[in-house]
């Protein structure tokens, strides 16, 4: 088995290798010639690991399937193992910032080179409207393409995958933006004309995501016994919502406080009475919080009446996620054991919590350090 290096036919040109393949069954010489590689150290490491290959029994030959061939076979075949919400994000992030840039390589030829390349290329013009696209959106455009050429190694259509080797940049440290405990009981007070004033506090006492908000169901609720399930959540997969079941972890059972169990009472008994006023234009979809004529209300429009409610509140101006940081800040820093917040937040694990509020846990302990030198004096 032999190999040959070869130079670029042009300056600045790519560097290729031939492989010899030995002879087919009419006795003729077959050979592949592969490029595309930077550097020569780049096509002899390749001729190296071809040759290898060959002797190994687990060279794969080159084709000319491209990168955009290759992903939209990938992206049908792994839909059955993913969550519609991840594959319909994988599919948008495939078709915005994959395909443009690296769709017309030959997959055969895609080198960590080519990759690298390709973050420069979104760092600097990735956004739609031409702008930088942020580091964070960059590892996740590479984390999907890592995942889809992983598959291909592992169902034997490449030999490497080329993204192992390319360091991604960290991303961008986003600062949490939470209220104070003050002025989470301020935004609480302003809401007395709101219809979903009971949404806004059960967000605010147990800190729920939007697709459980927007999932929940009456019989989901025991007032009598203080208890809430979360058995389902509402989310969008592009145009579409879709119910699902949440992960292991995030199916949970959740003790209500007397506070929040009287304003679900009233969430329900204003619930009636727009019933009542809708008469047989009343959809009854079983679920707690809707529109006045009884429909479940989309993810999405939670978000916008969210910034509708701020609006007439004097507190600052933070996302309906942070309404879930701003509960499981304030319960840490009030001493609630991370445990309990853990649980109470859906994490799969206690690590989950204490990563996502690492500050928190630090104010603790200074206050406890106290506390404890306290002790002895």
């Amino acid at each position: 088995m032999k190999g040959a290096i070869r130079k670029p036919r042009t300056p600045g040109g790519a560097w290729s290798y031939r492989i010899d393949l030995g002879f087919d069954d009419s006795g003729k010489r077959r050979q592949r010639q592969v490029g595309n590689f930077a550097t020569k150290r780049a096509a002899q490491a390749a001729l190296n690991e071809a040759l290898a290959g060959l002797q190994q029994g687990t060279y794969i030959a080159p084709s000319k399937q491209t990168v955009r061939d290759f992903l939209e076979v990938w992206i049908d075949t792994v839909k059955p193992e993913l969550a519609l919400t991840a594959w319909t994000n994988y599919g948008e992030v495939v078709e915005r910032y994959v395909l443009p840039y690296l769709g017309a390589t030959r997959l055969a030829g895609l080198s960590a080179m080519d990759i690298k390349r390709w973050h420069g290329v979104l760092l600097d013009h990735g956004r739609r409207d031409g702008k930088p696209l942020a580091a964070n959106s960059v590892k996740l455009a590479h984390r999907v393409l890592h995942r889809a050429l992983a598959d291909g190694v592992r169902w034997n259509v490449m030999p490497t995958n080329p993204a192992s080797s390319v360091r991604v940049l960290k991303g961008e440290h986003i600062e949490m933006t939470v209220w104070t405990s003050e002025e989470a009981r301020r935004f609480i007070d302003s809401l007395d004309d709101d219809r979903l004033r009971g949404l806004w506090t059960l967000a605010l006492h147990t800190g729920m995501r939007r697709g459980e908000l927007a999932g929940l169901r009456w019989s989901d609720v025991d007032l009598g016994r203080a208890t809430l399930t979360v058995a389902q959540q509402r989310t969008t997969a592009g145009k579409e919502t879709v119910t699902t079941t949440p992960k292991a972890r995030s199916q949970r059972q959740l003790l209500l406080a007397d506070a929040t169990v009287g304003v679900l009472r009233d969430h329900r008994e204003r619930q009636e009475v727009e019933r009542a006023a809708a008469g047989v234009a009343w959809t009854g979809s079983g679920y707690v919080f809707v529109d006045e004529a009884g429909v479940p209300l989309l993810p999405q429009r939670l978000t916008k009446m969210f910034a509708s409610a701020i609006g007439r509140a004097d507190v600052p101006k933070i996302r309906l996620h942070d309404v879930r940081h701003t509960m499981a800040t304030s319960a840490l820093e009030a001493g609630v054991h991370p445990k309990v917040v853990q649980e109470q937040l859906g994490h799969a694990t206690i690590s989950v919590t204490m990563d996502t509020y690492s500050h928190v846990p630090q104010a603790v302990r200074r206050e406890s350090a106290g506390r404890i030198a306290g002790l002895f004096e």
